[in-house]
Parts: structure tokens; C-alpha cells; sequence
């Protein structure tokens, strides 16, 4: 089996294999060639020079040099699938294939200059993509023209440099507070555990979707966040009727393994549906989780009803985060109830919440100067 993503092999002598494509048979067939040595970091030396080396034969010879689109799609599939979560890796591919594909994939290597990204940025915001979008697609495009620069296929990364416009976070849509009350009590009425856990813990809809039972501490009063469930387009596992499927994996970073108090009535509560439950998802069926688009469409009918207009399943989470920060609860807190990887992505998201406390501090300044 190839490591880490690389067309690399260990032999049964115990030496490692890698190959290169070299040209193609009569026939159509690939050809490859081949380089050996004891140490896998060896063999990937002489491959990043032999490919370099191929790269710069084609060019003088004015053979075919490798395209731009030939380089991501190797490079996706080598490098990056089986690293990162398949989620992100189908976020990946659907945005080279929807996007830089067609603009710049038949461009060659070698030849892409900072004027073609450039122009290829500029096309993006005209097309009105939004400014996060856009950054996307330039971070993935350089980072394989990083990759290819690494393995001395061009010499600068055409990217460097270049510095697309940032986005501005859109204000996120929060529950008033009799809003939150309203839900919470008619949560409470229908039973909705996914809805009173969103409210009262923060939890990521997918995150809630793959809890099990055994992620229960019952005397410690705590949930422990160790997987999450997302629908995907594309991958392998895919059929053809379906373009989407369910993937159970890490929760989306590192500071998301958390683990979360909970609060008496809502344990009541999932006690409640222990004992009716036969599975081994809390919101499952048998060996399966429950799928959030279901879920979803379950609480855009909840709230349709309601009468309240623009809320998501994610607005939960917000309206956790903001009621926390107004009653006084500290930055670093809430990040680390929410899962960020960082209090900077806390403070990105919700420093307009702070703006009560910050009035309250200024308030209890002013008292203080006074008494002095």
C-alpha cells in the first residue's frame, strides 16, 4: 500500500518503490518508471527529481508539459484524500472541478504566470461568488501549486503574493429571549431532545445526530462530543441513484472532542428515552445515527409553525453562545464549550455580543471613580 498518499510502495525485500509516469504505449497504456532505495524519504527525493527533471526535458523539447489540471487531480488524490476528513476532501474536489478546472485547467504548469491567477480572482468576483467562497478557491489553488513547487515541477508559486478580498462575517441570526422561551417550552411539550440539546449545549447539529448513549455520563451530568455526522456529496460510497452520503467521522477539529455539562431536566429527559431506546444512537434507528437533514427539515417545520422566519438548526448554537456572553460568562468559556479551535474564532463570531458587557464594565468603572 502506497504511503501517505504517495505513489510509494515497501517491497517484501523491504526496500521502498516509486513510480513516475514516463509516457504512454502504442496502445494507450501508461509507462512508468522507477526508483528504489531503503528509506521512504530517499525515494521520494529521487522522485520529486525525476519528475522535475521530465518537467524540464518537456519543455525544452517542446513536448507536452503537465497541465495544471493533470497536477490537482493527482494531487488531490495523492496527497490530500486520506488526510483530511472525506468531508473537506469532497469540498476540495467540487471546488477545483466546478472552478479552477475550467478556467485554468488546460493552462500548462510551467507556463501559469500571477497575471493568470490574477485575472482568474478578478473573473471569480465578478461572477458574484461571495468574498468566503473566493478564498477558498485561492487557498486550495495555492496550496497544490505549493505542493508542485515543493517537487520542483515550477519554480515560484504564481499565488504568492496575491491576496483576494477578505469576507466580512454576516451578523448571525440570534434568538430573541422570548423567542429562546417559546422554543425551549415547546421543545419541552414535543419531547424534542435535539432541539432542548441544541439550546442548552451549543452542539453542532451533526454532532448531536452521531451521539450515543455510551457518550452519557449519568453521575457526572456530562455528554462527551467524540464523533459527528455529515452528508456529503460524491466519494466511494456513493451509488448511483444517491449523490450523497452519510459519513461518521472526527468532530470538525481537534478542540471539538469536548465534554459538556448538561443541565438536570434535560438528563430527566434523556433518561426518559434510555428506556425506550433500542438503539445505540441516541436520535438512531438499530446500528444507525439519525441523518441531520432530516432533523433539519424536522425543525424548519417546528419553527415554520412558531412563526419565526430565518432560524436554522445552527441558530441554536448562536443563541447559546450570545445568552452565555450576556450573562457575563467569559470569552474563553464559551470557546471551549463551542469547540472552537481557537478564542479569536469566539471573538469573530460573537464580539458583537460582548457590547452589553462591555457598556456594564464601563458602568462599574464610572461607579468606581465616583466613590473614590
Amino acid at each position: 500500500m502506497a504511503r501517505r498518499g504517495e505513489n510509494i510502495y515497501k517491497r517484501k525485500d523491504g526496500r521502498y518503490e516509486g513510480r513516475y509516469v514516463i509516457g504512454r504505449t502504442a496502445q494507450g497504456r501508461t509507462k512508468f518508471g522507477y526508483v528504489y532505495g531503503r528509506q521512504y524519504h530517499a525515494v521520494r527525493s529521487l522522485l520529486m527529481e525525476k519528475k522535475a527533471a521530465q518537467q524540464r526535458a518537456d519543455a525544452e523539447t517542446g513536448g507536452s508539459p503537465m497541465h495544471l489540471a493533470a497536477w490537482m487531480e493527482r494531487w488531490l488524490e495523492w496527497e490530500q484524500r486520506g488526510r483530511v476528513r472525506e468531508s473537506s476532501y469532497q469540498t476540495y474536489l467540487n471546488l477545483y472541478r466546478r472552478h479552477i478546472q475550467p478556467w485554468l485547467g488546460c493552462t500548462p504548469l510551467c507556463r501559469l504566470t500571477q497575471e493568470d491567477v490574477r485575472v482568474f480572482l478578478d473573473c471569480l468576483e465578478q461572477k458574484g461568488l461571495a468574498a468566503g467562497t473566493i478564498q477558498g478557491i485561492y487557498r486550495l489553488l495555492s496550496a497544490g501549486l505549493r505542493a508542485a513547487q515543493e517537487e520542483g515541477l515550477i519554480r515560484r508559486n504564481p499565488c504568492r503574493r496575491l491576496r483576494p478580498a477578505r469576507s466580512i462575517p454576516a451578523e448571525q441570526r440570534v434568538l430573541g429571549r422570548n423567542e429562546q422561551a417559546r422554543l425551549c417550552a415547546e421543545a419541552l411539550h414535543c419531547g424534542d431532545l435535539t432541539v432542548l440539546l441544541g439550546l442548552y449545549t451549543g452542539m453542532r447539529l451533526g454532532e448531536i445526530c452521531a451521539l450515543k448513549w455510551t457518550d452519557v455520563d449519568w453521575e457526572k451530568r456530562e455528554i462527551s462530543v467524540r464523533r459527528s455526522i455529515q452528508r456529503i456529496a460524491g466519494g466511494r460510497s456513493c451509488t448511483n441513484r444517491s449523490r450523497t452520503h452519510l459519513v461518521i467521522g472526527a468532530p470538525k477539529s481537534a478542540g471539538s472532542r469536548r465534554l459538556l455539562p448538561v443541565p438536570e431536566e434535560i438528563l430527566s429527559q434523556l433518561r426518559q428515552k434510555r428506556g425506550e431506546s433500542t438503539s445505540e444512537y441516541i436520535f438512531g434507528k438499530g446500528t444507525q445515527a439519525a441523518d441531520p437533514r432530516t432533523v433539519q427539515r424536522h425543525f424548519q417545520k417546528l419553527t415554520a409553525r412558531m412563526g419565526m422566519p430565518g432560524v436554522h438548526f445552527h441558530t441554536l448554537r448562536h443563541s447559546f453562545a450570545t445568552r452565555l456572553l450576556e450573562l457575563g460568562a467569559d470569552v474563553k468559556t464559551v470557546s471551549v464549550l463551542l469547540g472552537h479551535s481557537s478564542v479569536r474564532t469566539t471573538l469573530d463570531f460573537y464580539a458583537h455580543s460582548l457590547t452589553s458587557q462591555q457598556h456594564r464594565a464601563v458602568e462599574q468603572l464610572a461607579q468606581h471613580m465616583q466613590m473614590r
